[in-house]
């Protein structure tokens, strides 16, 4: 074949990829683009039905609709700052979104945008880690990147309603892509707005410091430090000052491993506890489905791997179920290290050996097989149907408090309380009831998951005889008044 021939083949050859270039994006952005419709479908479906959860998303709700009001971070759950419990800043951004629409309703929308938002921003970085000379790359970074919405663990942020760190995930791999492609101030930008959504996220920025000295553009490259610096301010000044001062000695998640202090008469330690806890079968089952839905890509970059240890021993060795198990949004701090330790596993498999496209396209298949029969949103075999089928009941619960004053104090049934969460004293039934509070039940009870059922229906048992009257009875929805009223 002749030289000119040659040069024609490769010139219709870098044509035919320039005018398909638009193609491997536009597979994960119609990824999202499913996901968040599946996603907030289903968690609209149980928020209307009257089946979400008081803990965490009334709480959330409440919180959020007090920053909106101007006033501040407070929780009538904790009865405390929200900042000394959790820093989470983005909830300012949120307040002022919630200031034109109050409702738990755009919670769910930026909850589902984020986990779905996964899915073009780990194309992004996947593409950036993954080498460019090989033709094998985009496709590889489609089939990684795409199904990154249904994983198992995914799934499990999901059917957990609201948490900040549904949205920083995505702004960490966006943050990692922005920097290995020399994007400085996009990549400050998303480690600040990471930061911004969870105190735990110091240790996923300091883990992009770590990824930009290796692989970061030579003008973030030479500057990785001061990424890590920043990390360890936040640290520092954000858990070691700011949220101590408004915390006084208050609530906090350490309390959760006290027992490893020897601190917790309930969980006594020893080395067998601490094994126990570091082999527990629903963390490790999902560990492996995790990497598995990588094609195993992780395991090929074993010095990165190691850097999902410390999140996963901060889940493990936490007496907090569902924590311990790597359940609902836990599992999400354990996803950036282990990504991470994807992409860099599948950079270093087409440096040795080249791939059919199809081949690269087949990493799909464990991702949504595996989501299929581990993942706990509908469709997914092993989640709860009946959650999801309840019908809409917001007009009929409106009408049932409308009598409520809108400042009055409410202690409300868990499925109901996201709702009535847009006031300063909110809780679910029957905690921190008092004679002052306005009691909302349902008669249809979904008992939320951290609701004893008993004590609730002990606590429902004594409402006729502790002073207060039923204002309101349709048969479904039950209100009382304040005691003595």
């Amino acid at each position: 074949m002749s030289v000119d021939a040659l040069q024609i083949g490769g010139a219709q050859r870098t044509k035919s990829a320039a005018e398909a270039w638009w193609v491997f994006p536009a597979v994960p952005l119609l990824a999202a683009a499913v996901a968040f419709a599946w996603t907030l479908h289903g968690d609209l479906q149980r928020l209307y039905g009257m089946t979400s959860e008081a803990w965490d998303l009334a709480y959330d709700q409440q919180v959020i609709w007090n920053i909106s009001q101007g006033q501040g971070f407070y929780s009538s759950f904790a009865r405390a700052n929200f900042l000394g419990i959790h820093l989470e800043p983005i909830f300012v951004v949120l307040a002022a979104v919630e200031k034109l629409w109050p409702s738990p309703t755009v919670l769910l929308i930026f909850s589902s945008a984020g986990l779905a938002a996964t899915a073009p921003a780990a194309y992004l970085f996947f593409r950036a880690i993954l080498p460019a000379e090989r033709v094998e790359s985009p496709w590889l970074a489609v089939a990684l990147s795409a199904p990154i919405p249904f994983w198992a663990a995914l799934q499990e942020a999901a059917r957990d309603f609201f948490h900040p760190e549904n949205m920083a995930l995505s702004f960490a791999l966006l943050a990692a892509w922005a920097g290995i492609r020399g994007r400085r101030v996009a990549m400050w930008s998303f480690c600040v707005l990471d930061l911004s959504c969870k105190e735990d996220q110091v240790y996923t920025v300091a883990m992009i410091a770590i990824l930009m000295s290796a692989y970061g553009a030579p003008a973030v490259k030479k500057h990785w430090r001061f990424v890590l610096y920043l990390a360890v301010a936040w640290l520092l000044i954000g858990t070691g000052i700011v949220q101590q001062h408004f915390r006084n000695a208050g609530y906090s998640d350490f309390i959760y491993y006290l027992w490893l202090l020897g601190l917790d008469p309930a969980n006594p330690v020893s080395p067998l506890a601490i094994a126990e806890q570091l082999v527990r079968p629903q963390a490790l089952s999902m560990l492996a489905a995790i990497i598995a839905s990588m094609f195993a890509l992780p395991l090929l970059a074993p010095r990165w791997l190691l850097l999902a240890i410390p999140p996963y021993l901060a889940n493990v060795l936490s007496a907090h179920n569902p924590q311990n198990d790597l359940h609902l949004h836990y599992v999400l701090l354990l996803l950036f290290p282990l990504m991470v330790a994807g992409g860099l596993g599948g950079r270093r498999l087409l440096l040795l050996r080249s791939i059919k496209p199809a081949v690269a396209l087949a990493a799909m298949l464990p991702a949504l097989i595996l989501g299929l029969g581990m993942g706990r949103f509908p469709p997914a075999l092993l989640s709860h149907q009946n959650l999801y089928s309840r019908p809409n009941s917001v007009s009929q619960l409106a009408t049932a408090t409308s009598m409520i004053p809108r400042d009055a104090p409410v202690n409300a049934d868990a499925g109901l309380a996201a709702w009535l969460a847009n006031r300063h004293t909110i809780n679910d039934f029957p905690d921190k009831l008092d004679a002052s509070c306005y009691v909302v039940i349902d008669l249809d009870l979904y008992v939320g998951r951290t609701t004893n059922r008993i004590k609730r229906q002990q606590a429902a048992d004594a409402l006729a005889t502790s002073g207060r009257r039923v204002l309101y009875d349709d048969g479904r929805f039950q209100v009382w008044s304040p005691a003595g009223d």
